[in-house]
């Protein structure tokens, strides 16, 4: 395509404003300006862009926000610019640590002109999937933060109510919250009669099964731990303050899974990820949020496994050789692949069989689910492309013509069992 005489533009956005670029195809700054981050700010930016000349793109340090938004409304090109890319580009230019939007506006704009051929414009999927991504995205932050306040609340409960810990084991339910939130100190608990816990159990439909026993019985010999009153006051006010959090957080986390099921359930490529062994309802919409609709979008599998990190990267120099976890990579994709492979162990014999074969030759677990994780990428791909669902069957009849020597391990582990 001939892209002479286009020109090449630059954002640097802000929170209040926005630095702007426009270099002609020979690199000559034309227009250099800032506007403010409004809708009159925005379509001034675009108007501006558009007197310049034959727009070639627009290179942003980010893939979504109103401005991406606004661009992509225009009918404009956007080229998102990893922001580890533009610092690269920034220190390549000098290296003085002098630096301003209107500066970084003009170096994302320059390599916009250089290097646009190698670089990926920006493809947004349907907005059936772009709505389930941003909730898969924004659960996954939830859940997070669920995470770091249950942390929290253990190393609150240790400080002052020890007992409490020994009770539970998974804190990331709502039972144990509401265990504390009944026997918010050590005198609570000591003074409640078995009674009380028994009907506390008994409410949370956790019955009396031996564990549940060894425990009453355990409460029963229980003496009152040494406290410091003020301690006692004050951390309990924490701890019920913390599973008030929690409890509002898990309602949030609720009506999230709600709505991706339902997303998910009228979403014409579910099928595919639902037929994956051992996803379940929350692996599922995850994957196909990192798939995405665009079957053009990759040009193979490799692609895919390099954007979640499951391939390592390879250096090379003389006579070093040195191979390394792939760090830059999208965490989330990452972070899904790696439960996606632990979870298909137990649905899929060649997985498993994948796995201890990697674990028998040394590989730590990470490594050997990383590996499994390329696996499942390469199939999925295909299932993706074709738009079929997953069958073991199929895939163990193949591993079979191939003569592979999962088979041999497969037979091997039956025997054994």
């Amino acid at each position: 395509m001939d892209t002479s005489n286009e020109h090449w533009m630059a954002v640097d956005w802000g929170n209040d404003s926005h630095a702007a670029c426009v270099l002609d195809d020979a690199g000559k700054q034309i227009k250099s300006f800032a506007v403010e981050h409004s809708e009159d700010g925005l379509e001034e930016m675009i108007r501006t862009f558009r007197q310049s000349g034959r727009i070639g793109g627009v290179a942003v340090e980010t893939n979504h926000g109103l401005v991406v938004h606004k661009l992509l409304q225009a009918g404009i090109t956007v080229y998102p610019i990893n922001p580890k890319l533009s610092d690269q580009w920034r220190k390549a230019r000098s290296v003085s640590e002098s630096k301003s939007d209107r500066t970084d506006a003009f170096i994302l704009a320059e390599n916009l002109r250089q290097m646009h051929e190698h670089l990926r414009p920006l493809e947004l999927d349907d907005d059936l999937t772009r709505e389930l991504a941003m909730l898969c995205r924004a659960e996954s932050g939830f859940i997070q933060t669920r995470t770091a306040f249950v942390l929290h609340l253990q190393a609150v409960l240790k400080e002052y109510h020890p007992q409490a810990l020994d009770w539970f084991d998974d804190w990331t339910k709502p039972t144990p919250w509401d265990f504390v939130e009944r026997f918010s100190t050590p005198d609570e608990l000591c003074q409640a009669s078995r009674q009380e816990l028994v009907g506390f159990l008994k409410t949370h439909r956790l019955g009396l099964r031996p564990k549940w026993r060894e425990k009453l019985d355990s409460h029963d010999k229980d003496t009152t731990w040494p406290s410091d009153p003020p301690t006692t006051a004050a951390k309990s006010f924490e701890a019920k303050g913390l599973v008030k959090l929690l409890k509002c957080l898990e309602k949030t986390l609720k009506k999230y899974r709600k709505r991706i099921e339902e997303l998910f359930a009228c979403h014409p490529d579910a099928p595919i990820f639902d037929s994956l062994p051992g996803v379940g309802p929350k692996l599922g919409p995850r994957l196909l949020a990192n798939f995405g609709t665009r079957r053009d979008r990759y040009e193979s599998a490799l692609a895919l496994q390099e954007l979640s990190g499951t391939v390592p990267v390879i250096r090379e120099s003389g006579n070093h050789r040195e191979v390394r976890m792939r760090k830059a990579c999208q965490k989330r994709f990452r972070n899904t692949m790696h439960l996606t492979a632990f979870c298909s162990l137990q649905g899929s014999a060649w997985a498993r069989s994948f796995y201890d074969r990697a674990r028998g030759r040394g590989d730590s677990n990470a490594l050997a689910l990383r590996k499994l994780g390329a696996k499942w990428i390469n199939i999925i791909y295909r299932m993706w492309q074709e738009g079929s669902a997953y069958d073991e069957g199929k895939y163990l009849t193949s591993l079979i013509r191939h003569d592979s020597p999962l088979i041999e391990h497969i037979k091997c582990g039956k025997q054994g069992g």
